[in-house]
């Protein structure tokens, strides 16, 4: 017979689309779960307080105990728990989160970049395990990564390491959310994914889509693309094909610098990891710098899905 569960954590991972909530018991089962859209223009610190009780509520009735809060949140976080710039989130840069959000809750509050959290989650039960010196990406609304060094999760100097959404891959290309240009973010997101699907469609390129929309550009989707290339449509397989290219090099770019054992891709978009995901392998080893002369860096889907980031940010509490 198993011991009663009496102690939680709540993570709370706060991205450009979506909020995703879990509690997790103290021997790792997941209690109670809460997902909803993130609004634009919505008070960051206001949702997580929101959500914690919430969460909290759907947990404490059966005698259990909530120990601590972890926040993971899509931008520059450092190690005080100040988000400085949050491209895909409105009115979000600046804002001290923990200052914020600790008198709202009773418990202790701790807050870090978003693929930091789901890096840990991967390291505690995922992809991560038996790779000590790993790079974790991820391909959602924008892209972010961690760094895995030595088994943990390596923040840098002032905690804002691995940020390579914001590496220029192509001077004066398309414009980024943060206000630069040519950012791989523009090009291997899913925001990535619809610019390139745009200018194609601009060119004359994706009629199926084209003719559904009418011709008005603009509301282009990236999940058009992915359903109507799961669909069989030659153009937007084609659209995918470009969009696994720029993955690919952004990745080896990375892996030049960083020579991980192993590159672990999550996010939203690798539910289509079918679509793109031997593509971006194939091209990641051609781009790689040496490659026929290094040891072989693998490329591989994350294990722990779209809970990975609430997920490791319920370990915040355990880590920190």
């Amino acid at each position: 017979m198993q011991p009663a569960v009496t102690r939680a954590l709540i993570g709370i991972d706060i991205g450009g689309t979506k909020t995703l909530g879990v509690a997790l018991s103290d021997t790792g089962e997941v209690l109670g779960k809460i997902w909803e859209p993130t609004r634009a223009g919505v008070d960051i610190a206001s949702h997580a307080v929101e959500m914690y009780h919430a969460l909290r509520e759907q947990v404490t009735g059966s005698g259990v105990t909530i120990s601590s809060l972890g926040i993971g949140i899509a931008g520059l976080v450092d190690v005080g728990g100040r988000l400085h710039r949050a491209p895909n989130l409105v009115d979000a840069d600046g804002l001290e989160i923990c200052q914020l959000v600790e008198p709202e809750v009773d418990v202790p509050v701790h807050v870090d970049n978003d693929v930091n959290c789901a890096a840990l989650a991967e390291i505690e039960s995922g992809a991560a395990v038996g790779a000590p010196n790993a790079l974790l990406v991820t391909l959602g609304t924008g892209i972010g990564g961690a760094l895995i060094v030595e088994g943990g999760v390596h923040r840098g100097a002032f905690g804002m390491a691995g940020e390579p959404g914001h590496m220029v891959i192509e001077p004066n290309g398309l414009l980024c959310a943060c206000g630069m240009k040519g950012c791989w973010e523009a090009y291997g997101s899913a925001t990535g994914l619809r610019n390139l699907a745009i200018r194609r469609a601009k060119d004359g390129d994706l009629e199926e889509i084209s003719d559904a929309i009418q011709g008005d550009f603009e509301q282009i989707r990236s999940e058009d693309v992915t359903r109507t290339a799961n669909q069989g449509d030659e153009q937007s397989l084609a659209v995918v094909d470009e969009f696994a290219r720029w993955v690919a090099l952004g990745l080896a770019n990375c892996a030049a610098l960083l020579d991980p054992e192993l590159i672990i891709v999550g996010g939203g978009l690798t539910s289509d990891w079918h679509l793109f995901g031997q593509k971006v392998e194939d091209s990641f080893r051609e781009l790689l710098v040496a490659s026929g002369q290094r040891s072989l860096i693998p490329v591989k889907p994350a294990e722990n899905g779209e809970e990975a980031g609430a997920l490791g940010a319920c370990l915040l509490g355990r880590t920190s």
